[in-house]
């Protein structure tokens, strides 16, 4: 450790205690063989409880600090070690380089401790070794206050934003498969979590199989975490999407001649795209994490997709498994903040929608919802009345329920859901018209037999 890059911080500070104020170092920054750590923290006590006293003009007098603490001042190398820091710098001016030098100095030997830690017993645990480094290279770029800003400052540039904004036709975010989506919500907005959520076999997956294939054809690069279905398996759903392709012909590999010609296009058009899948199993959300970090160096406009949440693990033990789920949840959000990305991901939802006579999924029904609900920017259910009752005049339609949007607000948006392909098509102002007409002479045919 350079002991004399610690000492111009105490000394530094010693000198204008304010200094604190802007300290980025905590007291295990410094060499633990020295005394530096607990001057450190005796500073930093002394500043907070000392400085608002009345007649106190030095928080670090060497009268004021042996009043309060006598004796015990010596344990810190008592006044004579105080002054000779405070005499031992010319200048405070250097105090952001001095601290510098002290956390630089400190992440090598905490670097250097985590590989002989991970070494125990001759076997190198590289699981250990990974967080450990992972962790110092957050700590690295802990340099920087990040507090209080001026209101205005915030606002710095905005008009070029607004500019932008209208230039993208209220498209602010990453354009979705939804046109009327996209008008609510002006696409995925980065740094939000959006929970995708419905009963098994609805179609979460297709839905977000068309959804990264909008944001990868807007010039986004799509990142899928599959922890559900192998990854040659998505691709094939992928295939059918693009290629309007009968899924049921691709699995039993019965394909038309005039298939084929759709294959082969939708082969070129998905090889074309910035499409990119995880199937890694049993997918922890710290590996998505380390995976996200590693693909935002190589694409600035990444958009990540998670299916399913509930099947994915922590490397941290849980005693229950909705403690991991909330904790997974939690990490979605804290990933989609660190990195400026929007995060998509499905979750399972519970039974309990079925006994209802409107089977529609609501919030209380997220599966082990716990944090789910609070740290979601938008949630949306997907919900096929013919999934239920087959001769129902919405025939082919999927309701996209948003339940909760924490600034879009809420809403039901209808697409048309292709069950052959996987394929979700925008309903045009016609086809709306002439949904709502049917629904309403179903509804007086209902009532004029009652």
């Amino acid at each position: 450790m350079s002991f004399e890059a610690e000492q111009a911080v105490l000394g530094s500070i010693l000198k204008k205690p304010e200094l604190l104020d802007d300290c980025f170092l905590r007291a295990d920054d410094f060499d633990s063989e020295g005394n530096n750590g607990l001057v450190f923290e005796a500073l930093g006590w002394a500043y907070e409880n000392l400085s608002n006293k009345p007649g106190v003009k030095d928080p670090f007098d060497p009268v004021l600090l042996a009043e309060h603490w006598g004796s015990q001042l010596s344990r810190i190398g008592g006044i004579t070690y105080l002054m000779q820091l405070r005499g031992s710098v010319p200048s405070t001016s250097n105090f952001d380089q001095y601290q510098k030098i002290v956390r630089d100095e400190s992440i090598q030997a905490r670097a250097a401790k985590a590989m002989k830690a991970a070494l125990n017993g001759g076997t190198l645990n590289l699981s250990a070794v990974r967080e450990s480094l992972e962790q110092l290279e957050e700590l690295q770029g802990q340099t920087i206050m990040d507090g209080m800003k001026k209101m205005s400052a915030v606002l710095d540039g905005h008009h070029k934003e607004i500019m932008a904004r209208g230039s993208r036709l209220g498209i602010t975010g990453v354009k979705t498969a939804s046109d009327d989506y996209n008008e609510m919500s002006g696409g995925h907005q980065k740094q939000d979590v959006t929970i995708v959520a419905a009963r098994p076999s609805i179609g979460k997956t297709a839905y977000i199989v068309n959804d990264s294939t909008a944001a990868a054809r807007a010039g986004y690069t799509p990142a899928i975490f599959s922890a559900e279905m192998p990854g040659a398996d998505v691709a094939e759903r992928f295939i059918c999407s693009i290629g309007g392709i009968d899924s049921k012909k691709v699995r039993a590999g019965k394909l038309t001649e005039n298939d084929w010609g759709n294959y082969d296009k939708a082969l070129d058009i998905l090889d074309s795209l910035p499409l990119y899948i995880d199937d890694t199993p049993g997918m922890s959300i710290e590996y998505i994490r380390r995976q996200v970090k590693a693909m935002k160096k190589k694409h600035a406009n990444l958009i990540v997709y998670i299916d399913y949440l509930q099947l994915i693990e922590s490397e941290k033990r849980f005693n229950q498994n909705a403690d991991r789920v909330n904790y997974v949840s939690k990490q979605l959000k804290q990933i989609a903040r660190t990195f400026d990305v929007p995060v998509i991901a499905i979750s399972s939802v519970g039974r309990k929608c079925e006994e209802r006579q409107d089977k529609r999924p609501m919030m209380s029904d997220l599966r082990e919802s716990g944090n789910i609900e609070f740290d979601a920017d938008v949630i949306m259910f997907l919900y096929r009345d013919d999934y239920y009752y087959p001769d129902t005049i919405r025939k082919g339609i999927m309701e996209i329920i948003i339940a909760k949007g924490r600034k879009i607000g809420t809403g039901t948006i209808e697409m048309v859901f292709n069950r052959k392909n996987g394929r979700f098509i925008n309903l045009t102002k016609e086809d709306k018209e002439k949904l709502a007409e049917k629904v309403r002479e179903r509804e007086r045919e209902t009532h004029s037999k009652r």
